[in-house]
C-alpha cells in the first residue's frame, strides 16, 4: 500500500550513461522513470494535490551526450578529483531541488559527488549498485577498486539512506555487507508489458522451422557464459543433432570473432545463427519460438532477458549466478552449474520435454505477470522513497 504523500516527491536519478550503451541499467532507469511519470499523471487526475511525483534523470556521460534526449546530459570533467564537478554545480543551481537522489551504479566519481551534495543538503540517498559489488565484478582490477572503494564507495554506502538490490542473490553475494546491513532492501525489476508482450512479433525466416531451438538474447560478454554455451553444443548435438543455437545481441566487448573461432574448432558453427542487429519485434518472436532460453552467466544483478523469456512462457536454463536461483522450484526451468557439461545436461533435459512444454507456457507467463509488473515493483520503490521522507 502506498503511503499518503503530504509533500511533493521530487526524485532525481543519477547515472553514468542514459543512452542505449547503458544496457540493462539504462533500461531499468527509464522504465522506472516512465512508471513514476505515469503514476504522477494518474495521481494528478484523481487527487486534489497536483504534481505530487516528479522524476528526472541526469547522466554524466563521457562525451556529453546520450541517445535518450529526455535526460539532462553533463559532460565529464577531468581530473574530477581536483574540484567540484559539473553535476555538483548543476545541482546547486537547480531552482527545483530534488528531495530524493537515486544513485545508479558505482565507481563513477560524478555519482559519488551527487551523493556527497545530497548529504550536505540533508537529502536522502538511495544507491543501486547494479551488480558492481558482486564477486565476478570485484575480481577485475582488484587493486584499483580496493583503493577507490576505500576512499569513495565505502563511505558513500555507509551514509546511504538505502542500498537497493534488484535480487536476493545480488544482496547475498555483494561485498561490504557489514556497512549497509541495516539499510539494504530488495526490489526486483518490473516487466514493461507495453515494450514487450504487446510488441507484434516479427518472424526470423532462417529460424522458422521445427528444429529444437536454444536462444541467447543479450549483449555478447564473457561474463554471460557464452563460451560455456558454445562448449556445451557438441554434447547437445550428440543427442539432438538438429538443434540450433541462436545468439542475439550486440558485441560491445568485441568477442564475437573469438567465439566464432571457438565454434569452428568444435565443429558446431553450422548449428549457430548469429543475430547482431536483432530488433525488439524479432527478439519477441525469437524468445517465443525458442524451446529453451540459456544464460549460464557468471554474474548478473537481475537478468531482464530471463524475465522476458519467462513472460512468454519459454523455459530457462541459467546459472544461480544469473540471480534466478529457484528456476526448478517454480517450474521455470533448470539451474545449471558453470561448466559446459552441466549446461549441456540441463539444456538436453529441457529439450526432451518439448512435447509437454505448451501446456506449461501459459502457467509460467501468468506467474511472471503476477510477480513482476511495474505496478508491483514500482509501488515498492515508491514506498521506499516515501518512507525515507517520513519524519
Amino acid at each position: 500500500m502506498i503511503h499518503s504523500m503530504e509533500q511533493q516527491l521530487n526524485i532525481l536519478h543519477v547515472t553514468q550513461s542514459a543512452g542505449a550503451a547503458g544496457g540493462g541499467v539504462a533500461k531499468y532507469i527509464w522504465d522506472l522513470h516512465a512508471w513514476l511519470c505515469e503514476k504522477s499523471a494518474t495521481s494528478s487526475a484523481t487527487a486534489t494535490n497536483q504534481n505530487t511525483i516528479t522524476s528526472r534523470v541526469v547522466a554524466c556521460d563521457t562525451i556529453g551526450r546520450a541517445t535518450n534526449t529526455n535526460a539532462t546530459i553533463l559532460a565529464r570533467q577531468w581530473p574530477a578529483f581536483l574540484g567540484r564537478t559539473s553535476v555538483a554545480r548543476w545541482l546547486q543551481q537547480l531552482q527545483d531541488k530534488p528531495n530524493i537522489i537515486h544513485i545508479h551504479g558505482l565507481r563513477c566519481y560524478h555519482n559519488a559527488q551527487a551523493a556527497a551534495w545530497a548529504a550536505r543538503n540533508n537529502i536522502p540517498v538511495v544507491v543501486t549498485p547494479h551488480a558492481q559489488l558482486m564477486p565476478f565484478t570485484m575480481a577485475r582490477n582488484t587493486l584499483q577498486k580496493n583503493i577507490y572503494d576505500t576512499l569513495v564507495e565505502r563511505p558513500l554506502l555507509a551514509r546511504a539512506n538505502a542500498v537497493h538490490f534488484v535480487s536476493q542473490v545480488e544482496r547475498t553475494d555483494s561485498v561490504y555487507a557489514h556497512i549497509w546491513a541495516n539499510t539494504c532492501t530488495v526490489v526486483p525489476i518490473g516487466m514493461n508489458r507495453a515494450q514487450w508482450n504487446d510488441v507484434v512479433p516479427h518472424i526470423i525466416p532462417v529460424l522458422n522451422n521445427q528444429f529444437p531451438l536454444i536462444a541467447f538474447f543479450g549483449y555478447l560478454s564473457y561474463r554471460k557464459g557464452l563460451d560455456l554455451l558454445i562448449d556445451a553444443l557438441p554434447a547437445i548435438l550428440a543427442n539432438q543433432p538438429n538443434a540450433r543455437l541462436a545468439i542475439a545481441g550486440g558485441d560491445p566487448d568485441n568477442i564475437q570473432q573469438a567465439l566464432l573461432r571457438r565454434s569452428n574448432s568444435l565443429g558446431v558453427s553450422n548449428n549457430i545463427t548469429w543475430l547482431p542487429d536483432i530488433t525488439r519485434p524479432q527478439a519477441r518472436w525469437l524468445l517465443q519460438r525458442a524451446d529453451c532460453f540459456a544464460l549460464p552467466s557468471r554474474a548478473e544483478s537481475f537478468s531482464i532477458g530471463i524475465l522476458e523469456a519467462l513472460s512468454l512462457g519459454t523455459p530457462v536454463v541459467a546459472s544461480r549466478e544469473s540471480t534466478w536461483d529457484t528456476l526448478e522450484q517454480q517450474s521455470f526451468g533448470l539451474n545449471c552449474a558453470l561448466t559446459n557439461d552441466s549446461v549441456a545436461q540441463c539444456v538436453l533435459q529441457v529439450l526432451r520435454t518439448r512435447p509437454d512444454q505448451q501446456q506449461l507456457r501459459a502457467a509460467r507467463a501468468a506467474r511472471i505477470e503476477s510477480q513482476f509488473t511495474w505496478d508491483i515493483c514500482g509501488t515498492k520503490m515508491l514506498n521506499l522513497y516515501q518512507q525515507l521522507l517520513l519524519p
